[in-house]
């Protein structure tokens, strides 16, 4: 675009900015000499800076920043000169009625004594404030009076000089801080300064209006030129964190496939997570998949059922099953709980069941392990389902939420299901990552819960899955704040 042309597209407030930015200003100047508000001024420089005719910077500096204290003594002065006023009259105060008559705080009062006597300039005698100087003496402005007198809302951080008063007065609450703030500045460019002296002259018309059109004086009116090749800010508009809108479309996934949703508690008891799943009490691994212990009471099932897990244990373990155990409150270190609870509140049969579940285990944290995770649990209950049938289901799954990657099934083994196996998916980055394990439950946790027909299980690390979906080598990259990553994530 020429420099006629690009002179008739600038807005009122770029055209304003541009006029007073001459050569080289802050924002903060910009605003002084226009009368614009700091964001019309933002805004004006970075469409500015979009034309290239004027090139803008950002800074991250320190600022002075005057609390709520700061701003009020600004317009009626600090405490210490108000009670220098009234020595200048009296001479002497007593100190229980300084604070009443002055009209001040306590913390105010004590404030300005300190600073006073610092200074030598007042002294406590027989409980009467005193002035020790001469009027003139005690006339004179302090160093910080005259810091507050020169300082602006805003500044930077002042030279050597003001620097003990800024400390003096930051020493006390409420009147001056240090805060970081971005500065923005801009220096016109040689296209700037041709653009300038290009101006058209009089007002140019940015918007038409009904009433503009109803006459005839739109014919003669000077319309702003129009752009649509510039480039513009980007606009991110909101939208859910990418994470949990794959959590959903999970969700959504599976109810489509036919499954019902199973709900459960949080905070689980050892009976659910461990007993009822054929996990002896003396197995190791229930000490460390139990380290979150909780202090509180659970309620355990009919004693129906616990008297069944019970005897089942004793019968297959060779040991003495101790109820207490049971009883003992964890946070959910698996989403398996949830299944057998479901599995003792007479399911459906056939039947297909799953649960998106939050758990938590003593993992070392890295690229593949987090202490608190999710899980996709599920089972399917029917009388002629098979082992067959459970890799299918797993394959589907992975086809689903990791499409297009390399799977391999390896045999593994878990205290309740039998035969059982592992789900690893290939991931583009970092190679072969385990997504889960699964199995056909044994009779001897479907028994004791009444159960007669084979139940196929899985637990899956959902957040495993969304590392392919998302396209991310760290799994903590699905919990981060990354602003970027946030922004572009699932888009």
């Amino acid at each position: 675009m020429d420099t006629k042309k690009l002179a008739e597209s600038l807005s009122e407030n770029e055209i304003l900015v541009l006029k007073n930015l001459k050569a080289k200003a802050t924002a903060r100047e910009l605003e002084q000499s226009t009368g614009l508000i700091q964001v019309e001024v933002i805004r004006a420089l970075q469409w500015l800076d979009n034309k290239k005719l004027v090139k803008l910077k950002k800074e991250e500096k320190e600022i002075i920043d005057l609390g709520k204290l700061g701003q009020e003594y600004i317009s009626k002065g600090l405490p210490e000169r108000n009670l220098l006023k009234h020595l200048l009259k009296l001479k002497a105060i007593r100190f229980e009625d300084a604070q009443k008559r002055i009209g001040m705080s306590k913390e105010e009062l004590q404030a300005a004594l300190g600073a006073l006597k610092k200074k030598l300039l007042v002294a406590i005698e027989h409980g009467r404030i005193i002035l020790k100087v001469s009027a003139d003496e005690a006339n004179k402005k302090t160093l910080e009076e005259k810091f507050l007198e020169a300082l602006p809302l805003e500044k930077e951080i002042l030279t050597p000089e003001n620097k003990f008063a800024f400390n003096e007065l930051r020493r006390r609450k409420e009147i001056v801080d240090v805060k970081k703030k971005s500065i923005f500045s801009a220096q016109i460019t040689d296209t700037g300064k041709k653009v300038l002296q290009a101006l058209p002259k009089g007002k140019m018309i940015e918007t038409i209006t009904p009433d503009l059109l109803k006459g005839d004086e739109w014919k003669k009116a000077k319309f702003k030129r129009y752009d649509v090749a510039v480039r513009v800010p980007e606009i991110y508009g909101g939208k859910r964190q990418a994470y949990y809108a794959f959590l959903s479309d999970v969700k959504k996934e599976l109810i489509r496939l036919g499954f019902k949703e199973m709900k459960g508690p949080t905070v689980e008891s050892e009976f659910w997570n461990f007993d009822a799943l054929f996990q002896p009490q003396f197995h190791v691994a229930r000490d460390w998949s139990a380290t979150y212990y909780a202090n509180v009471s659970v309620k355990l099932p009919s004693k129906e059922i616990v008297n069944a897990v019970k005897r089942q244990h004793e019968k297959s373990w060779q040991y003495k099953w101790q109820l207490e155990k049971a009883k003992k409150a964890i946070l959910r270190p698996q989403g398996t709980s949830l299944s057998v609870r479901t599995l003792a509140n007479k399911p459906e049969i056939p039947g297909k069941y799953f649960a998106i579940v939050r758990c938590y285990r003593p993992d070392v944290i890295d690229a593949q392990h987090l202490a608190e995770f999710n899980q996709v649990e599920g089972i399917i209950l029917d009388k002629d389902i098979n082992f067959i049938h459970l890799l299918g289901q797993l394959k589907q799954f992975a086809e689903v939420f990791a499409p297009g990657q390399e799977i391999k099934f390896i045999p593994d083994y878990y205290p309740f299901t039998e035969p059982s196996v592992q789900l690893s998916v290939k991931h583009p980055k970092i190679g072969w990552i385990e997504i889960g394990g699964a199995g056909i439950f044994r009779e001897e946790v479907t028994k004791p819960l009444g159960i007669d027909v084979p139940v196929i299980a899985w637990g899956l690390g959902i957040d495993r899955l969304a590392m392919f979906k998302l396209n991310v080598k760290d799994i903590r990259m699905l919990f981060s704040h990354d602003l970027e990553w946030l922004r572009e994530a699932g888009a």
